[in-house]
């Protein structure tokens, strides 16, 4: 049977809703990503940079307390698991933009960063954004090259995933010592 070029995305899109429409996280695969819950105690911070000509030459190194986080090519994304408490995230080049959270426990948040073409090199650019700007597009990872140790990588990714799609233990009963059988009855004493 021969598929004309209306057909076959079609096809391909069914194929990808009955798989359950997300994909796992892959540096060489644009994919919508699902992100896994955070760690027991945890939160996670997505950190995402659309496609696009603007600045695409520039990557956008994304640090925390003067630390490199991960630095940020076009189209890609991390996933950053974060102790709950305050955050400030940065992004420096001629110019130097800040992105602020007070992360809970399980939660996850998200960023956007962009750069737009300053005097010399790119601007960075950091901002809080919703869930929705990143789950509805398409991404690659970046490369486990460019990533900290606090940074999901790829096989990272699936493990969560892999666990929070795993059914639950079932509970065994604690087991409980059977009851002695009751003692005879002392036999009666006879007067004679």
């Amino acid at each position: 049977m021969k598929f004309n070029g209306f057909v076959r995305p079609l096809l391909g899109a069914a194929a990808f809703i009955a798989m359950g429409g997300t994909a796992l996280a892959s540096d060489d695969v644009k994919e919508h990503v699902r992100v896994p819950a955070p760690p027991e105690g945890k939160a996670e911070v997505v950190f995402f940079r659309p496609g696009g000509l603007g600045g695409s030459a520039i990557s956008c190194a994304v640090s925390e307390n003067k630390t490199k986080i991960s630095s940020l090519p076009p189209a890609r994304f991390f996933i950053l698991v974060a102790e709950p408490g305050e955050h400030v995230y940065t992004a420096a080049s001629e110019s130097k933009d800040e992105v602020f959270f007070d992360l809970k426990p399980g939660q996850i948040a998200y960023v956007k960063c962009s750069v737009a073409m300053g005097i010399l090199v790119g601007r960075p650019k950091l901002e809080a954004a919703q869930d929705l700007e990143f789950t509805s597009k398409t991404w690659k990872s970046v490369t486990e090259d460019r990533i900290s140790d606090a940074v999901l990588t790829d096989a990272e990714i699936a493990t969560a995933l892999a666990a929070q799609k795993a059914p639950a233990p079932v509970a065994q009963p604690a087991s409980v010592a059977e009851p002695a059988p009751a003692a005879a009855p002392p036999e009666a004493v006879k007067a004679s």
